[in-house]
């Protein structure tokens, strides 16, 4: 409890640094921090600590089968919407918060021997789906061409996934850079709930029953998808959990930026992303007792 109260406190502290007079792009420096420092010293901690077996790869595998299932969703659920309103629901349900929220969550959740299956979910699942898929959703709906060698050199250093790369052929660090590491990733929390609170924006005109539904599918529907598949596949608990709550994050802010940038409904891409953070510290302790209680 104390640790959802902390997480909570974060957000608030990012919530009101909005009212003060933060320094120009204050969110933009909290993020570069948190993905040039904090997540690759986490990733070099925790990677090595994973074995590629079976659930590692059930992991791995469920935020790509989650995709074509939940756009098939989103298509049927705004076939009497407008194109741009499809194209904000495309980018926003599939790829959820799993790095910012996610670590911080499932920590709390878990505990940190989860924290391997949460790289491998967001690495090798969110970041490639973000930089594959979400490039072909913008550049389906909105006016430009698809640049593959952008996408691909962005994805080839992207400094975490460089990392991560880099963990799985070398393995654990030498003992003596460990305390160092340790306290780099230990910066990833506090920086990254901050700079969510901070980045939280409500508000606009909003199709309220659409709305509804697209929560429900983020935080509720997609989770329990999750449990049916890799509980059918017989994935050890450890890494079912991990992957069920993963696939409950709320919508990831990178692709709720994305989506209003592009001009795709950008009141419902916001408050999905906004309204999604708040509602999943509620939603993600009960699918966690839920799970408790089937495996």
């Amino acid at each position: 409890m104390e640790q959802f109260v902390f997480i909570i406190a974060l957000l608030l502290i990012g919530i009101v640094l909005q009212k003060m007079d933060a320094p120009v792009d204050f969110s933009k420096s909290l993020n570069f921090f948190v993905i040039y420092v904090s997540l690759p010293a986490t990733v070099l901690i925790q990677v090595p600590k994973i074995h590629l077996d079976f659930s590692a790869l059930g992991v791995i595998l469920i935020p790509w089968i989650l995709v074509p299932i939940v756009a098939a969703i989103v298509i049927a659920m705004t076939r009497n919407h407008p194109p741009h309103v499809r194209a904000a629901l495309l980018l926003v349900m599939p790829l959820g918060n799993t790095s910012f929220v996610g670590i911080p969550i499932v920590h709390t959740l878990l505990g940190e021997e989860a924290i391997p299956y949460v790289l491998m979910y967001d690495q090798f699942g969110t970041f490639l789906i973000l930089s594959l898929y979400g490039a072909a959703v913008i550049a389906r709906y909105e006016t430009g061409g698809f640049h593959k060698r952008l996408i691909l050199k962005k994805l080839l250093f992207f400094p975490p996934f460089i990392f991560l790369i880099f963990a799985l052929i070398f393995g654990e660090m030498p003992s003596s850079a460990q305390p160092y590491l340790q306290l780099l990733s230990s910066t990833l929390v506090p920086l990254a709930l901050v700079s969510v609170g901070y980045s939280l924006r409500f508000g606009g005109e909003i199709d309220y029953p659409l709305f509804t539904k697209a929560l429900a599918l983020k935080l509720i529907a997609m989770p329990l998808i999750a449990f049916g598949i890799l509980f059918a596949m017989g994935v050890e608990p450890l890494a079912l959990k991990t992957a069920v709550l993963e696939s409950g994050m709320p919508s990831m802010i990178t692709a709720g930026a994305l989506a209003i940038a592009a001009g795709f409904a950008p009141a419902l891409s916001a408050a999905l992303v906004g309204y999604g953070i708040i509602i999943s510290l509620i939603t993600l302790p009960l699918i966690s007792y839920f799970i408790e209680k089937f495996v």
